[in-house]
């Protein structure tokens, strides 16, 4: 597989989803004070046509995959990016000076390979990682530049790993993100699992529904006694989690050893989760809980995002969208590194 198809593969989008992101491949974007920042993938998504559009124009999509591929991008965000925003071209022509633009990016050969990657973009001496788990309704790229805005927005110092799981990539999709939830959670466990083993300490991030997925991981690797996964995590923050609260109270209980820090990102502001939580019949999602008793005694961290101003409008990724946030989120994060 050559670089410029790989590059292609990352995208999971086809040409006529305009106001759906995409990548733009622009090997030629290095420009000036252009930062430039390496996302490392793992996903389950399956390789296929889309639409159309001739078989070299293939992507990571939502068919779901028994293999776990590897591979990493070079992701350009402009000088006059504003925090929070991921800076599209949408229609126009894609302007490394002005938009989020891929420079280059290859596929792994295998897990081996994508693990030594890891290790030649990392400090010295230093194993941590940062792995990110998108939430519903995200296609690749969108995933993939997104991870790029966090590192750059958090000026990320360790490598960021994307799952990248097969989410369906639009609103009517939602029972099948659920199911593709499921049927994730081995990958993601296997991930982990091979982080853990390499002596990796990982800083766990999920958003929205992927959230539920990383609960599912993690609750799965407590039952088969894999300690070491667990005992690598060095922090877990979930965004937004769309999950009952009390399924994931349950989760909760059968994770041991529980990682610590655990925080949870909420608002009650949340109009996505405020969806979610009509669909299943209740209240609130864990993400937008009002009743925090109902988590009492549990050894995380309530973070509420209520009130925050900025990010996206449906505030359902404040975390990582509203500037005032950011800054709240990077001062934490500084603080838990000092501690730990």
């Amino acid at each position: 597989m050559t670089k410029g198809l790989f590059i292609i593969l990352l995208a999971g989008l086809v040409a006529a989803c305009a106001p759906r992101g995409q990548i733009d491949h622009v090997p030629r974007a290095v420009a000036g004070a252009a930062d430039l920042r390496r996302v490392f993938v793992a996903t389950n998504r399956n390789l296929a046509p889309e639409g159309d559009l001739e078989l070299v124009r293939q992507a990571f999509g939502a068919a779901r995959s028994q293999e776990l591929r590897y591979g990493w991008a070079d992701i350009s965000i402009p000088p006059t990016h504003e925090e929070g925003e991921i800076e599209w071209p949408g229609r126009a022509s894609p302007d490394p000076a002005r938009h989020f633009v891929t420079r280059d990016g290859a596929p792994y050969a295998g897990k081996r390979q994508f693990l030594d990657g890891l290790t030649s973009a990392s400090q010295p001496g230093r194993k941590d990682v940062v792995l990110f788990v998108h939430g519903f309704n995200v296609r690749n790229a969108e995933a993939v530049y997104r991870v790029a805005q966090v590192a750059h927005d958090f000026d990320a110092k360790i490598p960021i790993v994307l799952y990248s799981w097969a989410s369906a990539g639009r609103v009517r999709g939602y029972v099948y993100d659920r199911d593709s939830v499921m049927f994730s959670r081995d990958g993601l466990a296997q991930v982990l699992r091979d982080l853990a083993s390499e002596g990796w300490r990982v800083t766990l991030v999920a958003h929205s529904m992927g959230a539920q997925l990383t609960m599912e991981a993690l609750r799965q690797a407590s039952i088969a006694g894999d300690e070491a996964s667990l005992k690598a995590l060095r922090g877990v923050a979930l965004i937004s989690p769309d999950i009952d609260e009390d399924v994931f109270v349950q989760q909760a209980l059968k994770i041991k050893p529980f990682p610590e820090p655990f925080l949870v990102l909420v608002s009650k502001m949340d109009s996505a989760l405020s969806v979610s939580a009509w669909l299943t019949g209740k209240p609130w999602r864990l993400g937008s809980i009002q009743d925090k008793t109902r988590l009492a005694g549990l050894p995380i961290r309530i973070v509420d995002l209520s009130d925050f101003r900025g990010g996206d409008r449906r505030k359902h990724i404040t975390a990582l969208t509203a500037p005032e946030a950011i800054k709240v989120l990077y001062r934490m994060e500084r603080e838990l590194a000092r501690q730990r």
